[in-house]
């Protein structure tokens, strides 16, 4: 705890107020008087996180995926380690390193173990992206679009949610898929690379994310009916669906994906609970090292 820490704190993000966050970083040192920083919006969170990593402090990511996800960016750009706490309603990133609870996460931040994580380098024709879980196309991605404008519910129900309304108008699509060893044209549900396990508030879409460290996890869907779709996603939150057999279960050092299909549904990319850009985009791990206190 001896290294310069400062608390970047999504104040929207999740269930808890303003107090009830600034409670649980003060409780992570007591006594300590901890630097804390109310961000305004996402730029103010960029800039802040790049002053204070400038300065070689410890950032500590304060919030949901999606805030976690641009304090990451900053940390590749300055070559900075950082920490996090999960105050979002998903938290996926954090459940895949086993900081999904406050209590993991402020004893990590307290033993101060830095470890380096895969993620993903998602590029579109007109920018770059990170993505610290999953980034696809297809019902799961049009499933993170809509969750994010449900405000009551969190976690696995929110997600879950999101996706049987967007089973009322179940569309599959057509996709140009190249990696490394082929190029297709397929039809499909749901279409993903992942760099870690979970989605969606704790659905368990990629259980073999880690098998390989130079690989991505590659996962599609075929075409299927409201009622396979339906039960192809509660077996999402045990994992079991990479067994079905509509699911491609696969792993390649990168893919990238255009579509064939006019409906804007189609071409929207998601990626830790956030809109990401538009296809044609390239999936693969990111190079540049990131390290997590974990």
């Amino acid at each position: 705890m001896k290294k310069k820490i400062v608390y970047l704190v999504n104040p929207v993000a999740g269930k808890l107020s303003k107090k009830e966050k600034q409670r649980v970083i003060e409780n992570i040192d007591p006594g300590s008087n901890p630097a804390i920083i109310f961000s305004t919006s996402a730029e103010d969170a960029k800039e802040k996180a790049y002053e204070f990593m400038s300065k070689r402090y410890l950032v500590v990511a304060c919030g949901g995926d999606g805030f976690i996800n641009l304090i990451s960016q900053k940390a590749i750009d300055c070559c900075c380690n950082m920490a996090v706490l999960p105050f979002g309603r998903g938290n996926d990133f954090a459940r895949s390193l086993n900081l999904h609870t406050l209590d993991n996460a402020v004893h990590a931040i307290r033993t101060g173990n830095f470890n380096s994580v895969s993620y993903l380098s998602v590029v579109f024709s007109n920018k770059s992206r990170i993505s610290l879980t999953n980034a696809g196309v297809g019902l799961l991605s049009e499933a993170s679009f809509r969750a994010s404008n449900i405000p009551v519910l969190k976690g696995s129900l929110l997600y879950a949610t999101a996706a049987l309304i967007s089973f009322i108008n179940l569309k599959s699509h057509r996709y140009v898929v190249t990696t490394e060893t082929q190029k297709v044209e397929m039809e499909n549900l749901i279409l993903a690379g992942a760099a870690s396990q979970y989605t969606g508030g704790g659905m368990y879409i990629a259980p073999d994310a880690s098998k390989f460290r130079d690989k991505i996890n590659l996962l599609f869907a075929k075409k299927l009916s409201r009622v396979q779709a339906v039960k192809l996603l509660i077996k999402v939150f045990s994992g079991s669906h990479i067994f079905h057999s509509a699911v491609t279960n696969s792993h390649v050092k990168s893919v990238k994906i255009e579509s064939l299909s006019a409906d804007r549904w189609s071409s929207i990319v998601s990626g830790d609970g956030e809109y990401l850009g538009d296809l044609p985009v390239t999936i693969s791990l990111g190079r540049k090292p990131l390290k997590i206190v974990c």
